[in-house]
């Protein structure tokens, strides 16, 4: 059992050891080249954009909701007891994808809420170095 936890915890000092942003968010930004904190930037940059491309289509998803049970009652006056099943079927079926597409964002961008955070330790990093340089 203590075998067993001690595996887990080391597993998961490894996984945050090769997490660059959550390094900067615990140890800072001073031990990372010019160039990486660049690139750090850029993948910010680039996850964000990610993020807002799958929260865009959770919202469109989460919208079609209302218009599903709009539509199934408007099928159900009507006698079309098919459209409304289907109608009925495919709510849960879109709140299934809107719980994945939240664990897909979780899961693959961990530091995402810290994102703000991150962006001013790296530019404040550069704010630095860019005056060391220039008052040599």
């Amino acid at each position: 059992m203590s075998d067993r936890r001690w595996k887990r915890q080391i597993a998961r000092l490894e996984k945050a050891g090769n997490d660059d942003f959550l390094l900067i968010l615990t140890g800072g930004a001073g031990a990372f080249a010019t160039h990486e904190l660049h690139h750090l930037l850029r993948r910010l940059r680039l996850q964000s954009a990610k993020i807002k491309q799958v929260k865009d289509a959770m919202f469109k998803v989460g919208l079609s909701i209302p218009f599903l049970l709009f539509s199934a009652s408007a099928a159900a006056l009507a006698s079309l007891h098919w459209l409304v099943g289907v109608c009925l079927l495919a709510i849960p079926l879109a709140l299934v994808g809107l719980v994945l597409a939240d664990r897909y964002i979780s899961s693959n961008f961990s530091c995402h809420e810290r994102a703000k955070r991150l962006r001013f330790i790296i530019n404040q990093e550069l704010e630095r170095r860019r005056k060391g340089v220039y008052d040599n």
